[in-house]
């Protein structure tokens, strides 16, 4: 596989392409790209790509092109172009398969038929469903073949069983389980999945009982304390205390009937053992853990929660594909065994009941929703080999932010930390000290520690925002086939691309460094800077401040030479003006340019002005400001660079503002809702 940055010029290659299912304007110039390397890809003339995926997001755009061999895909064989927001080639990686050879791709069994042996093959007894039934080109013991692949999902749970049939022969050529489990056993990803869009529908608010994390976290003991056991889901005083109450922003109410269900998650009973949906005539969901309604509406909280953080606080649209865009849930699953999963075939997660109760700990409920973000975000091809550090990471980012355990505390780094590191299961952790690629075992579960890890070492050092923001966005650039050291330079790049802090940047470097990934040296970036407005101060002028901040030139060191013109300190007059950003590191250069547009002095009545009193002035060590002030005023003050200094709310008609620090010189006071301006001395 092959995932490098790449800004060089466009060459022409002749390679057709076949016709796309999504639009984009930089659709062009990301087909110009793939052509310029199709000899570096390998990528034989006769290849077709279709525009399969369009992803808009914070980091920019990001086009998927799909592998078609006459209109029918080739499984897991795409290309990925990325664009910064910028609109500037970014970055690529890709999954294309040049060994595919090209074959007849006109089936001589039906459908139908595939599926009939599909089901003959699998002999299973009980209810099911067939969630999937596509036609593929792939490769099967290294023959390119055209296959269906049907998955079948029974209804007792344990397993989604993906069978490959051959198109032509009608042989069934591979059978395997293509869940994703979040502990024990091995998964195969899936392929490309269609788009839905939904919106929101009318619901009501309730409130729960939950678990914000698992009972062991909010109490900080160990599996084994007393009353701290699972005892067969049996309830103690000490867990009935380890619940919070919580609000439930969406719940659905028809008819006098309330539902676990939202814009963003849902609640079904689709596999054994069946324990129905819960419905109630109250708005409160008030349990205890002896009751599986408790652990019903403890995934809807989760799963709810989590889909409201990404899309609404970070911004980040990220929907399943189908069921209406909605995560559906089944809170007592896989026939009652000990272990979750998440189904790629009906984007729905279920959880087991053996011996802790899955759905009792938040770390595996957004662990399984985390298989879900990678697969959405991906359009279906995610790579299993950072699969499960990816779901560990989402489940630990969550249950620290929340700030539980001290960070001396070692349960602070566990992962499941209820429903493993006891009786049941060891679990897993985040300070996980292995190395890549030395310290791979070749199981998935365990080598995503090392991932998992390295992103929380970050998150330790910039927060769980930004790392979140990052890796989501990094998400967007990976493929099937991609690996940990590529996944951390998609991460990494997704952060430059959105213009984070060099110093962010620099901490990446490191962080992954540190874990045995080997990144690209950064050459000199600096993004482009939008336009600004900004309005002249009471003598109707305006002092240019530093735009350091703004320009943010990004190196391996942070240490690029920045330069601004017209400079800062320049006092202008109301109008529009070009800033040049001038960026240098060694032999490179960087330059950028935006438009600063002031706007003359709105002004205010004098009677206004002069209610407005500051004393003393100068002043030494306080600065008292009197006046009828608005009651959501607040005060800037600024240094005569046009720099802020401070910013305060002023909460009373007289307000006492402490300038001791202060340099000695000329500031100015602003007042933000009134629009005054007044100059003072520090002494």
């Amino acid at each position: 596989m092959k995932l490098k940055l790449h800004f060089a010029t466009l060459a022409l290659t002749v390679i057709s392409f076949a016709g796309f299912a999504q639009v984009s304007e930089n659709e062009s110039a990301a087909r110009q790209w793939i052509q310029s390397h199709a000899s570096e890809l390998k990528i034989k003339p006769t290849d077709t790509f279709r525009l399969s995926f369009v992803t808009k997001s914070l980091a920019g755009e990001t086009l998927r092109f799909q592998q078609m061999m006459n209109d029918v895909p080739v499984y897991h064989s795409e290309i990925v172009v990325n664009f910064n927001p910028s609109n500037e080639l970014a970055f690529t990686s890709d999954s294309y398969d040049s060994t595919i050879e090209n074959i007849n791709t006109t089936p001589s069994i039906s459908k139908e038929a595939a599926l009939n042996i599909s089901k003959e093959s699998l002999k299973i007894t009980g209810d099911y469903t067939v969630d999937e039934n596509i036609l593929l080109v792939t490769k099967v013991n290294d023959q390119t073949k055209l296959v269906y692949k049907v998955v079948t999902n029974p209804k007792t749970g344990g397993a989604s069983w993906a069978v490959l049939v051959d198109a032509q022969t009608g042989t069934v050529l591979s059978t395997y389980d293509e869940a994703m489990y979040h502990d024990k056993k091995e998964v195969v990803s899936k392929g490309p999945n269609p788009t839905t869009t939904t919106s929101p529908l009318g619901f009501v608010s309730g409130t729960a009982m939950v678990y914000l994390s698992d009972p062991l976290s909010y109490a900080r003991v160990a599996y084994g304390a007393t009353g701290y056991t699972d005892g067969n889901d049996a309830n103690t005083t000490q867990l009935a205390a380890a619940r919070t109450s919580v609000t439930l922003p969406e719940i659905d109410l028809t008819a006098g009937v309330y539902t676990l269900k939202s814009s963003y998650a849902e609640i079904q009973d689709f596999e054994a053992p069946t324990t129905g949906l819960f419905t109630q005539a109250t708005s409160a969901f008030n349990f205890t853990r002896d009751n599986n309604a408790f652990e019903a509406v403890n995934v809807f909280y989760h799963l709810d929660t989590s889909m409201r953080y990404i899309n609404e606080t970070l911004g980040i649209t990220c929907r399943p594909a189908l069921n209406a865009g909605v995560v559906r849930f089944d809170s007592s699953g896989l026939n009652g065994d000990d272990n979750s999963y998440y189904l790629p075939s009906t984007d729905r997660l279920a959880f087991g009941e053996g011996c802790v109760d899955d759905a009792e700990d938040a770390d595996v409920i957004w662990h399984e929703l985390g298989h879900g973000i990678h697969d959405w975000l991906t359009n279906g091809n995610t790579s299993n080999l950072i699969g499960e550090g990816n779901g560990d990471y989402w489940a630990q980012s969550y249950s620290r932010s929340l700030g539980q355990w001290l960070s001396t505390d070692a349960a602070n780094q566990y992962m499941f930390s209820w429903d493993g590191h006891n009786t049941c299961w060891s679990g897993r952790s985040t300070n996980y000290s292995g190395t890549y690629p030395g310290s791979l075992t070749g199981s998935i579960h365990t080598d995503g520690q090392i991932w998992a890890t390295a992103l929380m070492q970050i998150w330790d050092v910039i927060g769980r925002t930004k790392t979140d923001k990052a890796f989501l966005q990094g998400l967007i650039l990976t493929n099937s086939s991609t690996n940990q050291q590529n996944a951390a330079i998609a991460v990494r790049q997704a952060a430059i691309n959105m213009n984070y802090p060099c110093a962010d940047i620099q901490v990446m470097t490191q962080k992954f460094t540190g874990k045995g990934y080997v990144l690209p040296t950064l050459g000199l970036t600096m993004a482009a800077i939008a336009n600004q407005t900004v309005t002249a101060d009471a003598t109707n002028t305006y002092t240019l401040p530093s735009y350091a901040t703004l320009a943010n030139p990004i190196t391996a060191n942070c240490n690029a030479g920045l330069t601004q013109s017209p400079t800062t300190g320049t006092v202008l007059s109301p109008g529009t003006y070009t800033i040049t950003m001038t960026a240098t590191s060694g032999a490179s250069t960087v330059v950028r340019t935006f438009q600063l547009t002031i706007t003359p002095f709105l002004g205010v009545e004098d009677v206004v002005k002069n209610n407005f009193v500051l004393y003393p002035n100068p002043a030494s060590n306080v600065l008292n400001v009197k006046g009828d002030f608005d009651s959501s005023e607040s005060i800037t003050i600024y240094n005569m660079l046009g720099q802020t200094i401070l910013t305060k709310a002023v909460t009373s008609n007289e307000e006492s503002i402490d300038i001791a620090s202060l340099a000695k010189g000329i500031y100015n006071v602003y007042f933000n809702k009134a629009k005054v301006a007044y100059k003072f001395i520090k002494e």
